[in-house]
């Protein structure tokens, strides 16, 4: 990088004998900065030779994002700046493979006009990898509803064990998709709307999933279950002054199921 100064100097002197001119002072060559190789954002990670970070930032419509990490520690945003994409007609996918890897989404749409829709695909290969993902903004889980998402179609896949996720959406048309294959893995999902589907197909030991859904106007939700496996927990509520669909399929021994309706 090249520094170019200008300096201009005016002077104004006056011929008067008792006094003698100042002599004018050379400038001095600017110095030159070390040219920046690495972003400051990424200094923590390359303390680790096996982490790879993602930060994103994006708005704007038709965006077509399409991430993969292969390896152990690597992450895609953080708590307090996730992967961020908002405007209409996302297609995101998103694939990890390794272990202790981690994904923080968000994503955000237009609620109104023809223009709406998201599209989201997220698989993780591996054990004690972690997820938070939402669909607007904010944390319905704790009084504060989401805004900003409608008519999105996501699919969570996740192969492997030990594994957290969880999941916040507000809005209508959210259809929501998960296959997990694996043991002791946890879920959350908690989702505030109208017409929302959740779909959920296990196969693993230990499986704990706590499932929350609350419709807000004239259509209800659902939610459909196919587990096989030992050991598995399910917590479902659905409330709503409309009526709420719950389809479970079990294959296994033991297990616990909890279910919560009111209208």
């Amino acid at each position: 990088m090249r520094f170019n100064k200008l300096v201009i100097a005016a002077f104004a002197a006056f011929s008067v004998q008792a006094f003698a001119q100042t002599a004018v002072t050379p400038p001095t060559a600017p110095t030159v900065p070390n040219t920046v190789t690495v972003s400051p954002n990424a200094s923590t990670a390359l303390a680790n030779s096996t982490t790879n970070r993602i930060f994103i930032d994006q708005s704007g419509a038709n965006p077509d994002v399409n991430m993969t990490q292969d390896g152990s520690g690597n992450k895609q945003g953080s708590s307090a700046r996730p992967i961020y994409l908002r405007g209409a007609d996302q297609v995101i996918i998103t694939r990890q493979i390794g272990n202790n890897n981690e994904i923080d989404l968000e994503v955000s749409n237009p609620t109104t006009g023809a223009s709406v829709g998201a599209k989201v695909t997220i698989q993780q290969i591996g054990n004690s990898n972690k997820v938070d993902a939402a669909c607007g903004y904010g944390n319905s889980s704790t009084g504060t509803a989401l805004t900003g998402c409608k008519n999105a179609d996501l699919n969570w896949k996740f192969t492997g064990n030990s594994n957290e996720f969880q999941f916040r959406a507000s809005g209508d048309d959210i259809r929501s998709a998960v296959t997990v294959a694996g043991n002791g893995n946890k879920f959350w999902i908690d989702a505030v709307g109208n017409k929302h589907s959740q779909t959920l197909m296990v196969t693993g030991d230990n499986n704990e999933f706590n499932l929350s859904q609350t419709s807000t106007g004239s259509a209800g939700s659902s939610i459909w279950i196919d587990q096989t496996g030992t050991g598995t927990r399910f917590f479902v509520a659905q409330s709503g002054s409309v009526d709420n669909v719950l389809n479970i399929k079990s294959v296994a021994t033991g297990g616990q199921f909890n279910i919560t309706q009111k209208n």
